[in-house]
């Protein structure tokens, strides 16, 4: 029997898949904040059998979503602990090593990491879902309109919905909230217009905005900045010989090395380029050569696709 997820679970199988279970990031505290949120619309609005008022409901969630932004590392460590612990017990997800552990400069070192890996038919089908119930024409649920909200605001969106499609996913959302005979828009509206971001992570989010405009760097090709984004993924350099070789075989090498290191590898078309799947994410394997006390090593790097 397929399990029936709540609003937060069904949020933190997306944010937290690919992030590490034992170090800090921006990103990870936008999660945390973000199945934080979920779980105050789950009680305020979600769980209710009647629509609160919508003066109530403005005053509530205004207030309450101002403490979850000041809610202190300790708090969402224990925000971490509760909802992990309960997606580890019945599979949602599990432990991995981490994709960064794989770079040459950590897995040399014998440094040992692990992230949080989503199960890939339960993510894929909350993704699905998602991704069906705002890009086709057809009416949109409360449970998914908040679940779009929080894959907004942690910068998961990226991951899931390509340039064109967070486009037209903002303008439907515009013209969803300004829909005065739909009973919910108000409730939608006053959702989509809150941030649950701390001032440090609007700052890092605009570190990236001028790095993108100064340097166009192709690592982040295809994010758009209409929406919020934190780097939730990181490119990696692995080393092997690579003078002689072709693309497949650069993409064979890179998929053996991190099938070893208990990853889930596949190739994906993308037009007409080939792309790996690596878990739930997507690369492109870039041939590079570093240099390591004036040593030149070969290999190739995996960068992050953003659609």
């Amino acid at each position: 029997m397929k399990k029936e997820y709540t609003l937060s679970q069904q949020f933190a199988l997306i944010s937290l898949d690919g992030l590490s279970c034992n170090h800090r990031s921006a990103a990870k505290y936008a999660a945390l904040r973000g199945i934080a949120a979920a779980k105050l619309l789950e009680e305020i609005l979600l769980g209710r059998e009647d629509m609160p008022a919508v003066q109530e409901f403005q005053t509530e969630l205004e207030a309450s979503i101002a403490a979850i932004k000041n809610r202190k590392k300790k708090e969402m460590d224990a925000v971490e602990r509760e909802t992990a612990d309960l997606l580890l017990a019945d599979g949602g997800i599990e432990i991995v090593p981490d994709l960064l552990g794989c770079d040459m400069n950590y897995y040399t070192a014998g440094i040992s990491m692990k992230s949080y890996r989503s199960d890939r038919e339960v993510y894929l089908s909350i993704v699905e879902s998602v991704r069906a119930e705002i890009l086709e024409e057809g009416p949109i649920t409360m449970e998914c309109a908040c679940l779009l909200w929080l894959i907004r605001e942690s910068g998961c969106i990226h991951d899931i919905c390509s340039v064109k499609e967070q486009e037209k996913i903002q303008v439907r959302m515009t013209a969803l909230c300004g829909e005065e005979e739909l009973t919910d828009a108000d409730y939608i509206g006053m959702i989509w217009r809150q941030e649950f971001h701390r001032s440090g992570e609007h700052m890092i989010k605009s570190f990236l905005k001028g790095k993108r405009e100064l340097f166009k760097n192709p690592y982040l090709e295809g994010v758009n900045l209409l929406f919020p984004f934190l780097d939730r993924r990181q490119a990696i350099f692995v080393d092997f010989v690579i003078f002689g070789t072709t693309v497949k075989d650069r993409r064979w090498a890179m998929m053996e090395f991190l099938s070893e290191r208990g990853h889930f590898v596949e190739e994906t078309k993308n037009g007409s380029e080939t792309l790996l799947r690596i878990d739930n994410a997507y690369y492109r394997v870039w041939p590079k050569t570093v240099r390591s006390y004036k040593i030149p090593i070969q290999g190739a790097s995996l960068l992050p696709v953003y659609w």
